[in-house]
């Protein structure tokens, strides 16, 4: 019996060693990959190299893309698909990469609307302009227990600064300005008043890799670009 424990012991420090080996190996192939793109590559900004469920080919990380690419470094693969599963790796992956800190959100400025408990958070980026913006609007007034953290965006021209400008620099209910402007057509003027905030906002909405409006952040972190169906949202704000 106590020969048994022994040679179990020994085996299992061997697996256990072994595998420590091949994780080692592993990471100093992917380490020696990284190198290579960075040299072969160096317009990219590669910043990352991981293994995949696939031998021999790797994931490699730039900004919050990335691409699949063979051991040489020579072949690329915009994603890949587990055929069994129906799962799309490079989806899932890509929604990790862009996932946004939610917390850091300065939704103290923001336009702020509650439906119901209000327990279900969401921001958006709209243009007051923006002919899907104003759609995805009179989409938002449908939902229910929700709370839309607005930040108006001028990305289409000086009359979206011109009203950008006048619902930051507005006292009292700029929600219902916001709205109004957005939903009826109605257009406030600011008077002896420039506001920052349209700046401010504008950086955020970049710094985020937004390039288009209407753009919306839930609170698990994960975006959309673009505009979408109230379907849609609702899925997305469903997303832990």
């Amino acid at each position: 019996m106590k020969h048994a424990q022994i040679f179990l012991r020994t085996a299992l420090g061997l697996i256990a060693s072994l595998v420590m080996a091949q994780a080692a190996i592993a990471s100093t192939a992917a380490d020696a990959l990284l190198e290579k793109l960075k040299r072969t590559y160096p317009n990219i900004g590669f910043t990352k190299v991981n293994e995949t469920p696939a031998t021999g080919i790797y994931e490699a990380v730039f900004d919050k893309e990335l691409l699949y690419v063979e051991a040489s470094g020579t072949y690329f693969f915009p994603t890949m698909v587990n055929m069994i599963t129906q799962r799309n790796l490079g989806e899932d992956r890509r929604a990790a990469l862009a996932r946004i800190d939610f917390s850091s959100l300065p939704l103290q400025e923001a336009i702020k609307m509650v439906k119901g408990n209000g327990k279900r958070k969401m921001v958006v980026f709209a243009d007051p302009n923006c002919g899907y913006c104003k759609r995805l609007e009179s989409n938002l007034a449908k939902l229910q227990d929700v709370t839309v953290y607005t930040f108006p965006v001028a990305i289409l021209g000086p009359d979206s600064v011109s009203k950008v400008n006048a619902v930051s620099c507005a006292r009292g209910d700029r929600f219902k300005m916001w709205a109004a402007m957005m939903t009826e057509g109605a257009r406030p003027v600011a008077k002896d008043c420039t506001s920052p905030q349209p700046e401010k906002n504008l950086a955020m909405f970049k710094r985020h890799g937004f390039q288009g409006a209407p753009a919306i952040i839930f609170e698990s972190g994960m975006a959309l670009k673009g505009y979408a169906e109230n379907d849609r949202i609702e899925e997305m704000l469903a997303k832990k």
